[in-house]
């Protein structure tokens, strides 16, 4: 028979040991890369959601403007019908 080597309790209880802290390190870092991801997320979502408040107020303002600018078209529509009717009774020729 072959000299086979031994092993014995206390190296096996040592190598798991090893193995049992390898793991722990290697969770321990994934953990540490997901907390920093999900910081990153948290910080990207704070700025999205920012933008996307920004954009709806400048979208609000854009459509009070529009508005504002249909109905200023309107009445200076009507003011000008009005400029011509005085004009017609007055025998005016306007240009």
């Amino acid at each position: 028979m072959k000299n086979e080597p031994t092993v014995t309790k206390p190296m096996l209880d040592d190598a798991v040991t090893d193995i049992a802290n390898i793991i722990s390190d290697f969770s321990n870092r994934v953990d540490e890369r997901f907390n920093k991801i999900e910081e990153d997320i948290a910080q990207l979502n704070k700025k999205y959601d920012h933008l996307i408040n920004t954009l709806d107020a400048f979208l609000k303002r854009l459509d009070d403007l529009e508005a504002d600018n249909t109905a200023r078209d309107a009445q200076l529509a009507r003011i000008d019908r009005w400029v011509h009717q005085v004009a017609d009774k007055l025998q005016i020729e306007l240009s």
